[in-house]
């Protein structure tokens, strides 16, 4: 059975009860149309995630007490996705399902062949980030996944991250995935639709970026962001996990 998710602040948490308000409060009345004694889960996207159960529901707040909490933990290595921005249908959706996947954060990225209006870009990373905080809800993540302010192509900071991965047709297929285990923060960046620039693509290999390529089709840069995305999911936290 499927229980509602939400993330609630970790100062609105009590001792033993959590207020859920606002947005959560509509939802939870409102379309899920939960009653006194349902069960809801909640992540304090820090420290814990709750296994509660309503027990009062008025119009300006729902109350649940907790049952049972768990200690959570982020995961290593992180993985970040520079995500050249494309068009909005394609932006939205690379965002939703890397989220799904797991991604920790994702961060838009302004290279010269982008499309939409550059000046405008800013003002989506909050309509990003709803649609990117349903995605957590949806998947029950236990951490949301950040989206970050834009960044011009030529100011990402490679350095950040032991490993960082540029995927595209022309990439070399070597042994660029080597020691991706034993990393702590991996970033990768998916192009436009347009591609690359040339001069971009020096300025990332120049900086010790490692190109790799999937194979002989081309992909569209929201399939690509999601299928190494998935690669990179499987080689790290899913084999971590068996051992």
């Amino acid at each position: 059975m499927s229980y509602p998710y939400f993330f609630i602040d970790a100062d609105s948490i009590g001792k033993d009860k959590i207020k859920i308000t606002g947005e959560d409060l509509n939802h939870l009345v409102n379309v899920l149309r939960s009653r006194t004694g349902d069960t809801v889960y909640i992540s304090d996207n820090a420290s814990y995630k709750y296994k509660t159960e309503i027990v009062d529901i008025n119009r300006s707040e729902v109350t649940v007490l907790i049952k049972k909490k768990r200690k959570i933990v982020r995961k290593t290595p992180r993985i970040i996705l520079y995500q050249c921005v494309v068009k909005k249908n394609s932006m939205e959706f690379v965002i939703q399902k890397s989220t799904e996947i797991g991604v920790d954060k994702i961060i838009p990225v302004i290279s010269e062949r982008v499309i939409a209006d550059k000046k405008k870009v800013a003002g989506k990373v909050e309509r990003w980030q709803k649609i990117s905080d349903g995605a957590s809800k949806q998947s029950r993540r236990d951490f949301k996944c950040r989206i970050l302010p834009p960044e011009d192509i030529y100011d990402i900071k490679i350095s950040d991250h032991d490993l960082f991965y540029i995927p595209y047709e022309e990439g070399q297929n070597d042994k660029n995935l080597a020691g991706i285990r034993n990393a702590s923060s991996i970033g990768y960046i998916i192009g436009p639709e347009g591609g690359f620039e040339a001069g971009e693509l020096s300025f990332l290999k120049d900086r010790k970026a490692r190109e790799i390529k999937f194979g002989e089709n081309i992909y569209r840069s929201e399939t690509a962001a999601i299928y190494f995305l998935s690669i990179l999911d499987y080689l790290t936290r899913n084999q971590k996990r068996e051992k």
